[in-house]
Formats: C-alpha cells, structure tokens, sequence
C-alpha cells in the first residue's frame, strides 16, 4: 500500500515558550506568537525574500511578527518622516503576505487498485486474510490458528504473493496476450504428521481463493522439508520461557548472589535479566537445541551479557519432553540444573561476581541518550534537502517512474525488497534485483558467540523491515510506503512506512569540466549534479540493522549498498574470548565476524538472450611502434568470453577487470555490443571458512560473481529453512552450478555476493556507524548507449564568460527555474508510531 503522509498537526492548545522564557500562544493555525501588548500590533512576514507570489490563501506558510504600534504623538505629525518610513515598511511586507508556500509531495499516486492489481503488487490486507480464512476452513488439513497451536498441530505460518513463471509474465507485460491469475504461496507447519514436516501450498484465485494444492519445490534439495529447519516461531516461545522462567526460580540464590539479578519478581529498571536466543539449532541436521544468553535488562542489553547461558533441547512435538540440555555459568558446563546448584554450593567451580553497579540511565554506555561535552553549546539544526517544485518521481501502486527510470517494487516477508520490469527510457534492462540472503558468522569462545551463525532470511527480512523515521532514516522529503504480512501471526499486520523512495542530492557531481584557456582564464564550464532516487528499507534482526539501498542514476547506473549497523554481538569477557576480539567495557567484549549478502541479477539486455565476458587489464611489452630500439611496456585488454557456467570457478575475481553482459546483435552504432558492467564493491573471495560445514546453506559465499543460465526451478538461492538445518540444507546453491550449463546467447543471472569482515572496537559503542562499514555492487552501462544519457537532465549547467567583460558571464540552465518559492515542510522523527496492526 502507498500512502502518502500528511503534514504533522499542530496543537492550537499547546502554549510554547521562546528561549528568553516569553510565552508564545498558538494561534488560529497552531502557530506560536507572542502576546502583544496594546502597544503593538501583529503583522506578517514572508519566511524568504525571494518569494513573490501574492496568494494570500495559506495561512501556514506566514509567520507571525510583532511590529511597532505608531503612537498617537506620531500620527499628529503630518506625513512626519519618521511615521513615514514604518507605514512603507508595513505596506512592502504587506505585499509579500503569503508569498512562500511549504513545498509538497508531487506525483505521488495514493490509490490502490484492488480489482486489478498488478503481477507484481504484493498481497492486500484482504487478499492475506481470504486466503488465511481459505486454509483454516476449506484446505480440508485441519489447521489450528497458531495464536492457539500447540507444536503437535498444523497452522499456518506464512503468507506470501506467488508470482508466475518468468516466460508468462513476459508475455503478459509485453505482448497483453495472456491474463495472470493471482496466486499466494502458503507455508504450514504439520507437527500433527508422522514424521512432521513442513508443507508450502498454492491458493487460488485471488482475490476470492477456492482451490488449494500441495506443491513440491523443486528447488529444494529435500523433501519432505525437515520439521526441525522451521524457523523458530511463537509456538516455540510460548513454551520454551516458561523453562527458563522456571529455571531461574530454582537458582534464585545463585542470579542474586552472582548477579543481583532475576528473570522473576524482578523490578524494572533495577535487578531484571532478559534472555535472547541464538541460531542454528544444535550441532547437526535434524537437531534442535537453542542456547539462550543471558543480559542484564538495561536500554542496549546485547552490550550487558552476565555470563551465563542455557541450552533448550526442543525437537518433539510434544513440549512436555522439552528441556534443559546444558547450563554454562561463568565458564563452567553442566549439564542438569542440580548439578549446577550441587557445584556452586559445594565450592567447586569460581562463582562469578558481578559486583558493578549499573550506571545511571544518563550515562549507560550502550544508551542512545546524547552524552559527553557537545560540540555545540548552543545546538544549530543541520542542513535539509529541500524540493521546491516538489517530488520528481511518481509511485502510482507499486510502480515508480523517475526520470527516464521505471520499475516495479514489492517486499518479500522473507528476502525483503525485490525490484521487477526495471526499465531506462523505456527498455528492459533487468526483469529481476534483489536480495537472496545474508549470513553473520561469529566466533568465540563461550557456546553461545561460538555457536551463532547469523541466515537472515529465515529471520524474515522483509517482515524484520519496521517503521522508518522520518528525517533520519529517510529525508522529509521521502514518499513512503506501507506493506502487509503474514508471518507468525493469526493476522495480516500492517507495517507503517516500512520502504521510503526519495531523491538524494550527493553534494558532488555527476560530470563536471572546467575548460583552462592557458591564459589565466577559462573558456567555459559546465557540470551537472550527481542526483538519483534511492528506495529504502531497513531490517533489524536480532541486535543488527541492515541498511537496503537500491539507487537510480542519470547515467543509466544503479547501485546496491548495504550498510550494516545497530548493536555488535557482545559477549562475557572471559579471558578465552581474547583472541577473537577487543574489549568494549568492563567484562564485555566483542568479537570479529564476517557479513555476507547474496543478490540476484537477472538483467535481460535487448533481450533474454546475452552473452557474458571478462575484459581483462593486462600489459604488454614490444618494440616501440615509433622509436626504433626501444621496448615499450603499457597497459593492454584482452576479452574472454566465457561459455559455460563453471568458467568463473577457474579464476578467482579480479576487481580491476571488467565483467560485462551484453547482446552481440545488433550491436550499437559504432560496432561495439551494447553491455552492462557487474562491479562487485564488497568483495571477499578468499572466504576462510569454504570449507566449513556450517556454510552449507551458503555456498554462495565463496563466490563473488558467478552466471547462470536461467532456470524456472532456480529462482532463489536461499530458503527460510536455512537457518536450523544449515548442514543439510533444503537450498543447495552449487546445484546450480555443478550441471555446468552452456551460457552463450541464453536467458542469464547474474549472482553477486558482498562481503564485509568486522573487528569491533570500543567506537561501535553504542552502535557500529555506517559511514565505513558497507559494501556496494554496481551495474553500469557499457557501450550501451551512445552518449552519457543525462545529456538530456534539464538540471545541466552550462557557463561561458562574457565577452570583453571579465566580471561577466553567461549561464545557461537549460529552462531551469533558479528561484525558490517555498520551504520544506518539517515533518520528523515526531510522526513515528513504530507498532503493526492487524488493519
């Protein structure tokens, strides 16, 4: 759903007070003025000089000032000079009364059609909730609600659009030659079922659905998926705390005299403990074990670990043979909760003794709260980005056109944002970009750092994509979009501004020559500002952020950066964890770990059918052409092609080569193939861990870029099943490039993988900053046009100097409007709501 958002409301009962301690009454607009005396009077006053419109209709974009009354002595002097000049002065701000406006959204489409959506529109509130109804009374398998599930029974876990095979949808979107019947794919989760599974369904037609079927991926590896691979939802939750609550009653003495803390009866704010849970699941396919860490419950706990953690082996269906499988506390592994009280009282391990005081709410490190000596005594607001004629791009449904730029957005619950139909003056250069997946992997010394490696799929990205904050996340400028899911809910939620879309002025231009004349002078200039609309989303999963930016340039360029942030993975500072990290505080440390993101290009150049080359960047040495007996050694190119889908495994990724896709027919009109450039800005292609089996269900880690030829039965390199079964996984990635198809003029993807390794340090306190700490994959134009395409921006800039007038010069803006004639409206972190509901 698009939405665009309003313009905050002002209080008109709110009495604000200025920073002399004068109290400003709101008026008929919610604007604050002063009380004025008898002796003044109140008149107006434009917010810039530079406006010059006379529409006196919005009272918002006036500011109240207070004006001198002329007095009585004043006004007896005819046409005194004095009385003069204040009745001039009044009259010239008359005249610009209500000239400056706010500068609002434009072309922003707020409809949503439900009788026709598009392929690729994602599902509405009512498409969710008819096919949650269809699954629970007519798919004929006995579904229970999951808010009432118990993990012996079947219910419904997921719902998610089904989008049609890509030869139909073609045919659809280019020819109109077939109508698509709307689908959803249904996860269940069938403990009820000897052995328990999970199952993936097909509903249809929406938006009234009648018909359900069981469908087998063939995609995945395995089948029946694995009942233990689901990810971890609210059936398991509901009964795995009440074990650990039941657990930290019975050591009660040892949390109060180790930590003086308790998860029970505790007070908040003052002696309570959380426990957060890591992933994968055990040691092994078919396992299900998760260790829970312990924190001390301040704002920012993943910074306060204690040290002690516990291990839940919960693989039956009936949660009455779930327990506790091993305890560590301080060090020391047991394996039964007597055997820890037994050791503790009996004095044979080293208790732990935390014997720090938590530090006032004003100064805690891991807070978000400004502390220290601010660089400004007197805070000044930093600069905004302002559109005086408003937004330049449109969002008509889920379909955004900006400049010669159209395309189609939709978020995945699982993979987060996906982007379809990408088109540049109106030809197909991507049917598909998006993200596959993305992995954390850790390491450590106690079993909880060791044993966290980080699928974020199976975290669900996309339903992990929470509200953005206006003017932080995303300028005031932004347009943002809501979205639906159902993930792990009895009901379709509502996600509030969950994607942003925004044009971004980068403070450096795209192009820019200064033409010196060799004579103290210049002969011309001319530049063009490097603009580009980004979409936006962020997802937090577990203590980590994710910046997703997906940017549209003039150039024909589009760039993916991810920008990993929030709170690092910390863990008790036992003297083991030394050689894995650096300390963040006393007893905390926090230990290196590597980011990898996984993303699917399937770039259609003129057509489906491409080639895919390397160029590389070599030298050569031979006789000068032009000086006899002289040797020359320079820079030399040399193009291989490759044929089949294994080629790339032969040679390891070489950044300062070009990696192209392109169509050798027609070629463009200076005979060179018409190409796009794959630029891998995170590239970390000696992956250490290649080996490992925990990597199984990311094998395409170990490859920065590889091709393969498309495939219907390939549409995704990963799968929610990763994350607990990730030994034996569902989705085999090298299953798409054993088979070693040929790729010479066929329908190809391009897979992509980013990487970022992480020491911490004491400045990712209290979170990592992403001004060095992201990574980047570029898809460029290459001989694909004929010139820079933003040689037709309206906002080129073109100056020569003026003739015989040194002080002279002559712009040329091509129609460009230089004056501006309104203020950016404030809208700010203050519309934030932060929840979902079920509407």
């Amino acid at each position: 759903m698009i939405e665009l958002k309003p313009l905050p409301m002002k209080d008109p009962h709110v009495i604000v007070t200025d920073p002399d301690g004068v109290e400003k009454v709101p008026d008929e607009n919610g604007d604050a003025r002063n009380h004025t005396t008898d002796d003044e009077i109140v008149c107006e006053e434009p917010l810039t000089p530079e406006a010059k419109d006379d529409d006196d209709d919005d009272a918002e974009s006036r500011r109240d000032v207070v004006c001198p009354r002329p007095d009585a002595t004043c006004l007896s002097i005819t046409f005194g000079t004095t009385c003069v000049l204040q009745l001039v002065v009044i009259v010239i701000m008359a005249f610009h009364l209500g000239a400056v406006q706010y500068c609002m959204h434009g072309n922003i489409g707020t409809t949503r059609k439900k009788t026709d959506p598009g392929v690729f529109q994602d599902l509405s509130f009512d498409e969710l909730k008819a096919v949650r109804d269809f699954m629970l009374t007519s798919s004929g398998i006995g579904l229970t609600p999951i808010d009432q599930a118990l993990p012996n029974n079947s219910y419904l876990y997921m719902i998610d659009l089904h989008i049609p095979l890509k030869s139909s949808v073609l045919e659809h979107l280019d020819r109109g030659s077939i109508r698509l019947k709307r689908a959803a794919k249904a996860v269940v989760v069938r403990g009820d079922l000897d052995p328990p599974r999970v199952e993936e369904y097909l509903v249809s037609a929406l938006p009234k659905p009648s018909s359900s079927r069981l469908a087998r991926n063939p995609l995945y590896a395995r089948y029946p998926i694995p009942y233990t691979s689901r990810p971890v939802d609210q059936v398991d939750y509901k009964y795995l705390f009440p074990i650990l609550e039941e657990f930290t009653k019975q050591i009660y003495h040892v949390l109060i005299e180790s930590y003086g803390l308790c998860y029970h009866n505790c007070t908040k704010g003052v002696n309570c403990m959380v426990f957060e849970d890591v992933a994968p699941r055990g040691r092994g396919s078919g396992e299900r074990n998760s260790w829970f860490r312990a924190y001390r419950d301040v704002d920012g706990f993943l910074l306060h670990p204690i040290g002690l953690e516990v291990q839940i082996d919960h693989k039956s269906t009936n949660y009455a043979n779930w327990f506790i499988d091993r305890i560590a506390y301080n060090g020391n592994l047991v394996y039964t909760v007597e055997d820890l009280l037994s050791r503790y009282f009996s004095g044979t391990f080293r208790k732990s003794k935390m014997d720090r005081p938590v530090l006032f709410e004003d100064e805690l490190y891991s807070s978000y709260k400004r502390r220290g000596p601010s660089e400004m005594p007197t805070p000044i607001r930093p600069p905004r980005l302002i559109e005086p004629d408003g937004n330049r791009f449109t969002i008509n449904q889920q379909h955004v056109k900006y400049m010669h730029w159209d395309f189609d957005v939709r978020m995945r619950p699982s993979t987060g944002l996906q982007i379809f139909d990408v088109r540049f003056q109106s030809e197909r250069i991507l049917y598909e970009l998006s993200l596959q997946d993305g992995v954390v992997f850790s390491s450590g010394y106690s079993p909880g750092q060791m044993m966290s490696d980080v699928y974020l799929t199976s975290w669900m990205i996309g339903a992990s994509s929470f509200e953005l904050a206006r003017g932080i996340d995303c300028p005031d400028t932004a347009a943002f979009v809501d979205v639906h899911h159902f993930v792990d809910s009895s009901e379709p939620l509502l996600y509030r501004n969950s994607i942003c879309v925004f044009e971004q002025d980068p403070a450096i231009p795209l192009r820019r020559h200064y033409a010196n004349d060799r004579r103290m002078g210049y002969t011309g200039y001319g530049g063009l500002v490097a603009y580009h609309l980004v979409v936006r989303h962020i997802a937090t999963i577990q203590g980590s952020d994710y910046i997703f930016d997906y940017m549209f340039k003039l150039n024909g360029e589009i760039q993916i950066r991810v920008s990993p942030t929030g709170y690092v993975q910390a863990t008790f500072n036992f003297p083991f964890e030394r050689p894995f990290g650096n300390p963040l505080h006393h007893d905390v440390v926090a230990n290196v770990h590597h980011h990898a993101f996984h993303f699917k290009a399937d770039l259609d150049i003129r057509r489906v059918e491409n080639r895919f080359s390397v160029i590389e960047i070599g030298k050569q040495t031979q006789r000068h052409f032009w000086y006899p007996g002289i040797n020359q050694t320079q820079f030399v190119i040399h193009e291989r092609e490759w044929k089949r889908e294994m080629d790339m495994l032969e040679k390891s990724y070489d950044p300062k080569n070009y990696y192209v896709i392109y169509d050798d027919f027609p070629m463009n009109k200076y005979g060179t193939p018409r190409s796009y450039r794959v630029i891998n800005e995170g590239n970390t292609a000696a992956f250490p861990l290649d080996e490992v089996d925990i990597i199984n269900a990311a094998k395409w880690v170990k490859y920065p870029i590889v091709v393969t030829k498309y495939d219907d039965n390939e549409d995704q390199s990963s799968s929610i099943y990763a994350q607990n079964d990730p030994w034996d996984p569902v989705v085999d990635f090298d299953r798409f490039i054993i088979d070693n198809g040929t790729i010479l003029n066929e329908d190809l993807i391009v897979w992509a993988t980013l990487g970022l390794y992480h020491i911490p340090s004491t400045e990712d306190v209290p979170s990592t900053s992403t001004t060095w700490h992201s990574a980047s994959l570029r898809l460029v134009p290459y001989n694909f046009f004929t010139e820079c395409p933003s040689v037709s921006s309206p906002n080129t800039v073109q100056i020569t100097p003026g003739k015989g007038n040194r002080n002279k010069i002559n712009v040329n803006m091509f129609d460009s409007p230089e004056d501006v004639r309104c203020v950016p409206p404030t809208f700010g972190p203050h519309t934030y709501y932060g929840f979902r509901d079920n509407q």
